[in-house]
């Protein structure tokens, strides 16, 4: 006689069910926050092959060159631009609506788009320098015969808009705010000059000397103050070239810098043979928000908003407050070099062969 199948009990059928919806919810949910997840497996940025991989943020994508191809990522890690090339030393930067790449020491600038296309301008000389802002304006600097230097700034489909040939002093640094501004660095016998343009006109609309100091890097922060950084001091000018506040660093080495963001931050060693390392940040009022002593080397940092994420040697990396109170800790992989902190608190780790964003929500 075969045995009486007995139903299942209302009881036991219930919780079935409610197993079930549960189960189904906890995938809905997984799903739909996937970013909300610290530390999630996330998009990986693939690079085809080279060497010395260069890195850029592109808006909420990536930019990168090796010695044989550049590469434009979507957000998704997809590659939505490439180009096989044959550089010596690769560098790239850029934003949401373009890459720009070239080969340092070489003419020629290249640039990808979204849409897959690509355009390419040959530069008159080497390419030193190229700078990118958020409207997708690329300012070049480069050598030029009979000049000292020269940097153009392009329109995002490479249309020249302004052109200036250093005759008097060779520009170092050439760097774009968002609302169109162009800060130039140059080098003199008796120390830096800064000057502010329109890309409107031919004539600086500000300058500033800096005997004595030379000038290393300049950036435009968030609220429109452009932080400069000298081999002795942060330096911070308003939107007509007027210094607002200066930061000393009482004959200490700089180390770092971030110059973008809220807030500017620089690393100084103080003594010989590695000694102790001072990380601070100032708003761009001048304000001090924070200093701290770190006690492993920074390799890499980047600001962003109300937060800095830096990079230590020996595969450490911490997500601070404009404060410097520590927000979170995270290990990297070995090979990562460059550190990029996007919105939303996307930071992306780059290496040799790939970049990964980590969520730190």
């Amino acid at each position: 006689m075969e045995p009486v199948k007995r139903p299942l009990s209302r009881v036991a059928a219930a919780l079935l069910v409610l197993l079930a919806l549960l189960l189904l919810l906890l995938l809905l949910s997984a799903a739909g926050n996937r970013d909300l997840l610290p530390f999630r497996r996330p998009p990986v940025f693939e690079l085809e092959g080279g060497e010395d991989a260069a890195w850029s943020a592109a808006g909420n994508g990536m930019a990168a060159a090796t010695t044989e191809h550049i590469q434009l990522f979507s957000v998704q890690g997809r590659t939505v631009a490439e180009e096989p090339v044959a550089f010596t030393a690769p560098a790239c930067a850029a934003c949401s609506l373009l890459g720009a790449y070239y080969d340092v020491g070489s003419p020629g600038l290249h640039v990808l788009y979204p849409d897959g296309k690509s355009r390419f301008a040959d530069t008159e000389g080497a390419v030193l320098l190229v700078d990118v802002n958020e409207t997708g304006l690329v300012a070049v600097l480069s050598d030029k015969e009979g000049y000292l230097g020269c940097v153009t700034v392009y329109e995002t489909d490479l249309t020249p808009l302004f052109r200036y040939d250093a005759l008097s002093a060779p520009p170092l640094v050439a760097r774009l705010s968002a609302d169109d501004r162009l800060c130039l660095v140059s080098a003199l016998e008796e120390g830096s000059t800064v000057r502010l343009f329109r890309i409107d006109r031919e004539t600086p609309a500000a300058e500033l000397s800096l005997p004595g100091e030379l000038a290393v890097d300049a950036g435009f922060l968030s609220n429109g103050t452009l932080a400069l950084v000298t081999e002795q001091a942060l330096l911070l000018l308003d939107r007509d070239g007027r210094l607002l506040d200066r930061y000393s660093f009482d004959g200490a080495h700089l180390s770092a810098w971030s110059l973008r963001g809220d807030f500017a931050a620089v690393a100084c060693v103080r003594g010989l043979g590695g000694g102790t390392q001072l990380l601070t940040t100032v708003d761009g009022d001048g304000v001090v928000l924070g200093s701290l002593e770190v006690p492993l080397t920074i390799v890499d940092m980047e600001s962003q908003n109300d937060e800095l994420l830096v990079l230590y040697i020996g595969e450490e990396s911490t997500l601070y407050y404009s404060s410097l109170e520590e927000d979170i800790s995270y290990q990297p992989a070995e090979d990562v070099k460059r550190v990029f902190l996007g919105s939303e608190r996307r930071a992306v780790f780059c290496g040799e062969k790939n970049a990964v964003i980590v969520s730190f929500k």
